[in-house]
């Protein structure tokens, strides 16, 4: 394992901006190479945690030999906002992950985002761990932009229940993911639930679907046992609960539970009487993949979000 300087940023009030990366050099000159990227976001605890574990597996858990091609690992970028629990970089409140392909004459944040990228092009597949950006919680998954450059066949290949193939805005355009397909690397995005607790279970569930892809597409020979056939989700597919009422929010079922239509999955406490003042009943048959995670929730909130794939 290498471990390289990506850039350095000096400070006038604080220590430099230090961004890091593990490189572990493949024996096999012909296998694919893969570039994980972990937390963009201050608050991207998971990512962090599911990024810098790869490293430790990496270095610890297999056998140098059983690596087959070259895995550059980037725990952290923003380091900045992780010291501070602020989301985005904390100087101009700019999204990281808003900035790619950056600009080397830029801002600060286009100057990182130059930097990183220039760092992991040139790979033949690319991970993005983020942090799911609205307030609820999340079967893990992967999200695929529908750009045309969007590799369906090999997301599949990680083991997740479902994978979202969701609609192409144009912010999404300065997005790593959409940037690095374009220029010619099979890139995936990992969601994670918001929770800045670490999941053993959750955080287990991703490793071992990186493990898995990695396995399966020649980068590690490391066998590891199949998980799902990733069912492919889009927009027709998601149907959204939303709250009638404001109050304490209370669910009745978790994330990945099976519902039909009608079956109350939640209720809302008025938060000074105690009275139940709405029961949420579910839209649709399907799998529950999202819950709102505050226990105060306003009227016309999002409550959860129910998956089917008929």
């Amino acid at each position: 394992m290498k471990k390289i300087e990506i850039l350095r940023i000096e400070s006038l009030s604080r220590a430099p901006l230090v961004i890091e990366g593990y490189l572990f050099e493949g024996s096999d000159p012909e296998a694919p190479s893969l570039a994980i990227v972990g937390a963009m976001d201050g608050d991207a605890i998971l990512p962090l945690f599911c990024a810098s574990h790869m490293v430790d597996y990496l270095k610890n858990t297999i056998n140098k030999s059983k690596i087959k091609g070259n895995v550059l690992i980037i725990p952290s970028i923003n380091h900045y906002a992780l010291n501070i629990a602020q989301r985005f970089w904390p100087l101009d409140k700019t999204d990281l992950n808003m900035m790619f392909p950056g600009y080397s004459e830029g801002e600060t944040t286009q100057r990182i985002a130059a930097k990183v990228f220039e760092a992991i092009s040139g790979y033949t597949y690319g991970i993005n761990l983020e942090r799911r950006r609205d307030p609820t919680n999340c079967l893990p998954h992967i999200k695929l932009f529908k750009s045309g450059y969007e590799d369906l066949d090999g997301a599949k290949e990680f083991g997740f229940k479902i994978i979202h193939h969701s609609e192409l805005r144009s912010i999404d355009t300065v997005t790593l993911q959409y940037n690095w397909q374009l220029w010619g690397t099979k890139a995936y995005s990992i969601v994670c639930p918001v929770d800045n607790l670490v999941d053993k279970n959750i955080s287990s569930q991703i490793h071992q679907a990186m493990v898995r892809f990695m396995d399966k597409v020649g980068i590690v020979d490391h066998k590891i046992f199949n998980a799902y056939e990733s069912n492919v989700i889009t927009k027709k597919n998601l149907k959204i609960v939303k709250a009638q009422k404001s109050g304490i929010f209370i669910p009745a079922e978790i994330v990945g539970n099976y519902v039909v239509k009608g079956q109350i999955i939640g209720s809302i406490i008025n938060s000074l009487n105690g009275e139940v003042v709405s029961k949420i009943k579910a839209t649709s048959d399907g799998m529950i993949v999202c819950c709102f995670n505050n226990s105060l929730i306003l009227e016309n909130a999002v409550a959860f979000r129910i998956a089917n794939i008929r």
